[in-house]
């Protein structure tokens, strides 16, 4: 355990030390310049191994995670409450209120506390118990609200964890200035928000795959690899990268399949789960599994 934590910190150090102003980390360097490989990744998404239409009340889904063995938990975008999806049963089992109606665009589940992203950057924790949903409007007392403080106005669509650094990872879909997307990363041990690595919109238009801006609206920690994976419902498109944030794949989604894709998660044995809202009709969740 103590080898764990030494781990921890020191990747916290290396990654926050090195988005300090003038020092530039080697993974972000433009690859715009180069040659680009597109990385084939170990799903074949053109093939999910299961398909959820969702219930109404997730058509606007907007986020997702693993919560326990064969659930998952949601948002959607219009009120402040998780609903606990059960994969077997395909139905809502369980459901939480914690705010008033906002725009909620991500949900994480780690060590027991539920966090809840708004749009504009503000987190809600919550522990939550199955069975004991509460159903009261506005949340409870239970409740905290985390106040960010991000930098300028933004737009964040993107809310991930990652358990080496201990961080909640946010992604931003627009913000201030440049087209580039900024990764911010929220350590749950020191309380302190970083900002991690740029997302720069060459990177992403060297390999070639449509002129539209990547605008996360999704991050998720792959459980295996610790690749990150982050979804453009913008361009519809998913994309990995390291930690410092170089590209190191770009696929093409299906939109018939995953029209407004926002939402995703891994599961342990890293199964893919990715969710996309309805397009006028019912929210939609797929899983691919992943190659031996």
């Amino acid at each position: 355990m103590r080898n764990r934590i030494t781990l921890a910190s020191l990747l916290l150090l290396t990654l926050f030390s090195a988005c300090k102003p003038g020092k530039k980390k080697t993974d972000e360097a433009d690859q715009s310049t180069s040659t680009v490989v597109n990385e084939p990744i170990p799903y074949d998404l053109a093939n999910p191994a299961q398909t959820h239409k969702l219930p109404s009340d997730l058509r606007e889904i907007s986020g997702l995670s693993y919560y326990k063995p064969g659930r998952l938990a949601c948002v959607q975008d219009e009120v402040g409450m998780v609903f606990i999806y059960d994969l077997a049963k395909k139905a809502v089992v369980d459901n939480h209120v914690f705010g008033p109606k906002g725009d909620f665009e991500g949900v994480e589940y780690v060590n027991k506390t539920l966090y809840a992203l708004r749009s504009d950057g503000e987190l809600y924790a919550f522990e939550h118990e199955d069975g004991n949903g509460i159903k009261i409007i506005g949340g409870g007392p239970q409740t905290r609200h985390i106040k960010i403080d991000l930098p300028g106005k933004n737009d964040m669509e993107g809310l991930g964890y990652d358990p080496q650094l201990n961080a909640l990872l946010l992604a931003t879909k627009d913000g201030p200035g440049s087209d580039d997307k900024k990764i911010y990363f929220y350590s749950l041990k020191n309380k302190t928000l970083f900002q991690g690595f740029i997302l720069k919109q060459a990177n992403v238009a060297a390999f070639g795959l449509g002129d539209k801006k990547f605008k996360p609206s999704g991050i998720a920690v792959h459980p295996q690899t610790h690749d990150y994976y982050l979804l453009s419902a913008a361009s519809n498109q998913l994309l990995v990268c390291t930690v410092q944030g170089k590209v190191k794949s770009v696929i093409k989604l299906d939109k018939d399949l995953l029209p407004q894709a926002e939402g995703i998660c891994f599961l342990p044995d890293g199964t893919l789960c990715i969710s996309s809202e309805g397009d006028g009709k019912k929210g939609i969740l797929v899983l691919y599994n992943m190659k031996s």
